[in-house]
């Protein structure tokens, strides 16, 4: 069996992921929430409601995982299911006044640590990053659809 080479891009980069989610996971603890969870939160618009397949999209979510994740956040009063008023077949997700508030007190949570775990990192090398890790997910994406050509 080959040896994972630790020295690898990506080697470093699923760690560092996993090393942030770790993180992410303590500090959301507290606040009964998952990693998931909580982006799903922080990416619903704050006067309007969306429908599931919205905010699967949103999140890359499959309708499965939106629905669990949906009832979950539902239970705890985080957000409320409304009819659309424009078809009758659909429902649309809205945050309530509880699922806003922790929103934002989570959200300054976090750019507190952000500060903390940039430190040391320019602005210009900040971008850089961002605009390799874009075309990172830019090169994932094309594989993705060339594996999905030949399936």
């Amino acid at each position: 069996m080959k040896c994972c080479n630790e020295d690898t891009l990506g080697r470093q980069l699923y760690m560092t992921g996993q090393d942030m989610r770790n993180f992410a996971e303590k500090v959301l603890n507290p606040y009964d929430l998952t990693v998931e969870q909580f982006h799903l939160l922080k990416n619903m618009p704050v006067d309007s409601g969306l429908t599931q397949r919205e905010i699967g999209e949103i999140t890359s979510k499959t309708p499965a995982n939106m629905t669990r994740l949906l009832d979950r956040l539902e239970i705890k009063t985080l957000v409320e299911r409304r009819d659309d008023p424009n078809d009758r077949r659909a429902s649309l997700v809205f945050l309530t006044e509880k699922g806003k508030s922790l929103v934002d007190e989570v959200f300054n949570v976090f750019e507190l640590f952000s500060a903390d775990f940039l430190h040391g990192i320019s602005e210009e090398e900040q971008q850089i990053v961002k605009n390799i890790l874009t075309k990172i997910t830019s090169n994932i994406k094309k594989m993705t659809e060339e594996l999905e050509k030949k399936s």
